[in-house]
Order: C-alpha cells, then structure tokens, then sequence
C-alpha cells in the first residue's frame, strides 16, 4: 500500500500525548471533475444557436462569461489545482478575458449596443472554439467522461466518418 493511499484512509491519529489530524488535498482528478460539472451548465458555452442575439441574451452571456472568469480564478488560487490543470483554467480565463474584451464592458457597465450580431457571434464562436479544446484535454488527461452537452463544442475529429 502507498502512502498516499494509507493517508486517503486514515485522517489523523491519537496517542495518550496528543494526535494528529489532517485534511488531504482533494485530487487534481476531482478538481478537473468539478470543473467540467460547472461548465455543462453554463448554456453561454453549450446553447446552439448564435445567430440574432438578443440584447437581453447578450446581457446573459456578458453576464456568464464573467461568472466563469470569476470562478476559474477562484479554481486557480486553489493549491490542489496542479499545473497542468491550471495551464487549461488559464487559457479559458484568457478566452473569456477576450470576449470580454471585444463584446463587453466599458467602465460605467455593460456596453454592447456598438457589438453587431456577426461580432458577437464571432467572439462567441472563439470563445466555445478553446473552451472546447481545453474541455477535451482536462477529459483526456484526467479521464473524465463527458456530458453531450460539452461534447458539443469539442473540435471535430479528423479522422473519416467520425
């Protein structure tokens, strides 16, 4: 039996002169598990059509997408997160940091009546474009099925018939 999974099994011990407790880190695998659980439900990644978009479903999606920021900043400052992880997280931050930038805000609010539809597909389509890469690499690396939902937005197969 390895030490690691000795320390999964036991939590602390304690003798007549004190004990031990502790928490283990919960791992990398379970991280990047929450984060996929997280974004099969954010339809601002996941919703079909692109075309007219309301002002109403712009708002929604500005809305979202800087929640998804938010949060994988807050998956990021996380020290059981790991590095490779981490690498995917970032690069989604940077994707909606992007989209953000292009369709987004000015300082005073949501400033998105200058944004026409195609622009806004656009950074909506490159936003989906690497989250869907990124989803495939975590789902790769760490095993993790996916939902049809994030299956979606992965990139096609090159291979014939697939």
């Amino acid at each position: 039996m390895k030490v690691l999974e000795i320390m999964r099994r036991i939590k602390g011990f304690s003798t007549p002169l004190g004990g031990v407790d502790w928490d283990l880190p919960t791992p990398q695998r379970a991280v990047a598990r929450k984060v996929i659980v997280y974004l099969e439900d954010r339809r601002v990644l996941t919703r079909t059509r692109i075309g007219m978009i309301a002002v109403e479903e712009r708002e929604h999606c500005l809305a979202s997408v800087q929640e998804i920021r938010e949060t994988l900043t807050q998956i990021l400052m996380e020290p059981e997160t790991g590095d490779e992880l981490a690498e995917s997280l970032r690069a989604m931050r940077a994707a909606c940091r992007r989209f953000l930038n292009i369709v987004g805000s000015d300082h005073s609010g949501w400033n998105h009546d200058h944004i026409d539809d195609a622009t806004f597909g656009a950074a909506l389509g490159e936003l989906r474009a690497v989250f869907g890469i990124q989803i495939g690499i975590i789902a790769a690396r760490y095993k993790i099925d996916l939902p049809e939902e994030l299956v979606a937005i992965l990139p096609a197969s090159d291979v014939d018939g697939e």
